[in-house]
This record gives structure tokens, sequence and C-alpha cells, in this order.
């Protein structure tokens, strides 16, 4: 693609007399502005109160979604997404076996017995684990796989008939091959055509840090005569951005009962698959001995939900020529990085919950993107150490996750925004880099907005980006004055302010 400035050359030179200054003096006021502070909003600060840990917030416009982070502490409730550690250039798949489920995550309903480990495999293992399944996961372009067994535990009542569970984690190249892959899971799993299966039911995988999860339930008929039962095939499969977790659990039953314990199990699961715990023991206690084993009190609420992010109402409206403006519309989740500059997915930050959202502009085609983060941390040196990674991110752009040719980004720089609470420190950058236009002979240019804000254990990123080209989104084209960006800083400034807003409204 060629330079968008170089092109403003070869318009100024076909159009003699036009009032339009050179590309090297464009790309001088470019570089003035990038160094500018933006002052997002001056407000007045409204000390944190210390019984309040904060937030860290991430605002990043444009394609969305790792470096060192901490050791994890205890998570008090949800934990976010997670994958891969960041590296300068493509994250190293650093999958383990510290990312399987154990025992406690696994939910068994009374008077069921509970689930004890069996065995645990570096890789899918040597016998199959779902007879649904056609193909292995490396076969669908995993990159890494771990396996761990579990049987029902021996001498309770019927620990015969409880079956086996199965849980497989792999990682794949990126979100997109995690996603076509549990699709093509799914659907095999739902069919089950090998063992000429019958659907029995299937349910949603909602909850935690789960992207997208289901799970199909089968049954068929067993090769022994005088078995009393039918054999059943519950699988559930669920991504949490590049990453595929497979739990199979296979039974004799007689009836169909929905699948809400395997669900539940699913859930903790995902949480151990991003590198994080379980908000809360979830297991139902043996029904063996219930003096000994008291039912452990309900897990904590979560602390972020949709109350934390913004609406789409709220995102300032983009004036267009000769028409009123463009609104924002809220879009299903994508399976890009929050941040076009990221160098490793988030859930690489470990962070106990995380919530998001993503908008856009479209009149008649995408001019506009806002995508929303809120990830809220076990302790505050977690947030820091979190917010430390962000900002490195921010101030290399890697942008190891997006796909997008990059053209220039930076410097970062600290910025202010106006909250109650008041945040503790924030951050935001600007960079540029290739549009779709279908060919590689276009301007188009996305001009992306990427801010990471910290407020207690709360982090924000935010996103605001605007497509433009072969000059940015301002009054004018070229830009010549600061007044030609001030319209375009205003947007910026009102969709950070409005989300960092709203990602500590319970903490007000």
């Amino acid at each position: 693609m060629s330079d968008p400035i170089s092109r403003l050359d070869q318009f100024r030179a076909d159009t003699p007399g036009a009032p339009m200054k050179s590309a090297a003096e464009v790309r001088q006021r470019g570089d003035q502005i990038r160094r500018r502070q933006r002052a997002i909003v001056t407000a007045g600060a409204v000390a944190l109160a210390a019984v309040v840990a904060g937030p860290i917030i991430f605002l990043s416009a444009g394609f969305g979604e790792r470096a060192t982070e901490p050791d994890p502490a205890p998570a008090p409730s949800q934990t976010p997404s997670t994958a891969p550690s960041p590296s300068s250039s493509a994250p190293a798949a650093d999958l383990t076996r510290a990312h399987l489920p154990t025992a406690d995550d696994l939910v068994a309903d009374e008077p069921a017995p509970r689930w004890v480990e069996d065995q645990t495999y570096d890789d899918e293992g040597k016998s199959d684990y779902n007879e649904c399944l056609p193909e292995s996961l490396r076969d669908m372009g995993a990159t890494a796989a771990v396996r761990r067994d579990f049987l029902p535990r021996s001498g309770e009542e019927l620990s015969d008939s409880a079956g086996t569970l199965k849980a497989v984690v792999a990682e794949f190249s990126s979100a997109k091959e995690a996603e076509a892959a549990r699709a093509e899971i799914t659907k095999a799993a739902a069919s089950c055509s090998d063992l000429d299966a019958e659907t029995a039911g299937s349910l949603s995988v909602e909850g935690g840090v789960a992207s997208a999860g289901d799970i199909s339930v089968v049954t068929y008929q067993p090769d022994d005569p005088d078995m009393n039962a039918v054999w059943e095939v519950a699988t559930a499969v669920v991504t949490v951005e590049d990453r595929v977790l497979v739990m199979t659990r296979k039974r004799g039953v007689q009836s169909y009962v929905p699948p809400t314990d395997l669900r539940t199990s699913a859930v903790n699961a995902t949480y151990r698959m991003v590198g994080a715990r379980p908000p809360a023991a979830s297991t139902s206690p043996p029904a063996s001995n219930p003096a000994s084993n008291p039912p452990s009190s309900p897990p904590p609420a979560d602390i972020l939900g949709d109350a934390q992010l913004v609406s789409a109402a709220a995102l300032p409206a983009l004036p267009l020529e000769g028409e009123s403006s463009a609104t924002w519309q809220q879009v299903a989740a994508q399976p890009t990085p929050t941040l076009y500059c990221q160098g490793a997915w988030l859930s690489s930050l470990k962070a106990a919950e995380s919530v998001s959202r993503e908008f856009r502009l479209q009149n008649p085609g995408e001019i506009g993107k806002v995508n929303v983060t809120v990830l809220e941390f076990a302790t505050k040196a977690a947030a820091d150490a979190a917010y430390e990674t962000v900002h490195g991110w921010l101030d290399g752009c890697p942008a190891t996750m997006a796909d997008a040719k990059l053209f220039t980004a930076g410097p970062v720089e600290s910025i202010e925004i106006g909250s109650t609470p008041a945040i503790d420190r924030a951050a935001q950058t600007l960079a540029e880099y290739a549009g779709d236009c279908g060919d590689g002979n276009c301007d188009a240019t996305w001009y992306d907005h990427q801010t990471v804000a910290q407020i207690g254990t709360r982090l924000v990123l935010v996103t605001h980006a605007e497509a433009g080209g072969p000059c940015p989104p301002t009054r004018a084209c070229p830009p010549e004055e600061a007044s030609d960006y001030t319209e375009w800083d205003n947007r910026v400034a009102q969709t950070v302010e409005a989300t960092v807003g709203q990602a500590v409204v319970d903490l007000r």
C-alpha cells in the first residue's frame, strides 16, 4: 500500500494553486500533534477511598486484543480472558498442565460421587477421549494440547455408574482458528454419526471468562443387551480467545437430565484454561458423610457485569458532511484483540474478572470502531503489573495479534481522565494502520487511539478508531492548524471519559 502522505504530494502537484502544505510539512505537523498532551477531561480529582480496591481501565479503538506478569494471586471472584505469554514477535505457546481443571473444579450433583484425578497427558493421550470426534485437535490445527482424565471417587454411592470425565485443552494460532475448531467440534459432537447416536439435548455454556460454548448430549445403544440403560455422551466445547476446552462425560443413563453440573464444571475449567482460579469451590460435598463435609457457602457475586460497560448512547456521534451524524451500534464480540498494539491475548494478564463490549459506526461502510474491556484483579500488585504490561504494548506496539499493516504508532503519553473516584494513572497512544479496502492500492487508514487507565485493582482498555485516508479524520485535509484536530480530540476524550466513568460506577 502506498504512503498516504506521499499521495498528498501527488495531489498537491496535480493541483497548482491549492493551499496545501508539502508532505514533509504535513509529517512534521503530525509529529507535533502526536507529542501534544491530550488532556481528555480536566475535572476535580476525587480521592479514592482506602477501603475501595479500584480498577484499571483499557480504552482502545480498532482491532482489539501480553507482557511480563506476576505470579497469580488467589482470585476472590471471577476471572477474565487469558492466553499465551507475550513476546516481541508472535507469542509462543505456553500451554501446560496447569491450564487443566482439577478435581476441585468439577461439580457432581448429589447423590453422584465427587470426581478424582486419574491420568494427565502432555498431549491428547493415546486413547480416544470422545467417540464422537472424527479427528484430533492436532489434526484440526492445534499447536499444543494437554489432557486430564477423571474417575468417580470409589466406594461412594453410584460410583459404579457415574462414568468418566475427560478434559482436553488445546491452543491454536489465533482466536479465529480456535473459534472455527469449536464450531466444527460442536457439530461433530451433536451428530456423533459414527455411533448412530440420537440427540438427547443441548445447553449453552455462559459466564466466567468463556467467549463461546455449548454442550451437546447424545445417546446410543450399548453392545451389551443386558445393560438396563443407554450410553450418554455429553460434550462441552468452549473457547477463550485462542484456546479451546473439550470436556467429555460418558455414562450410562435411563433418562435425560440437563447437564447443568457439566456446564458449571466447564465454566470453572475455562478459568484454569486461561491461567486463573475459579471464583469459588462449587463442588457438591459427598453424600456419604455430610457431617464432616458441610455444604460450602455460595460463591461471591461477580464484581463486573453489564453495569460496568458503556452503552452506545453514551458515545459521541460522528458528524458527517450533508448529514446529521453517524451513531454507534453495539455489535457481537469479534475474535480480535481489544487493542491494535496488543502483544498477546488479554488472558495473559490473569485478571480475576473481565467484561468486554464492541461498537461500530457504519454509514454505509465501516467508519468507526470502539472496543472496551474492563478487568478486575485480585490484588493491587497484580493490577499494577498488568498496567505496566499494557503500557509496554502501547509504547512498543508489537501488534502481534492484529493482521493489518502498521504505518506509524506512538509516542505513548500520560493523560488525565475525569472520573469519580479519580484514576490512579492513564496512558494513550495513536496508531495508524492499513484499512481493508479490497486491494492494496487504496489510501484507507485506521486512526486508532488506544487508552489504558487504572483505578486500584481495576483496569479499563478502550480503543476509539476512525477511518480516514489520505488524511486523518480532522476538520481540514490536510490539517494545518491545531484547531483542525479539536473536534477529533474531543470525540476521543468523550469516548474515554464515558467508558471509564461507567467502568467505575460501582466504586462511587
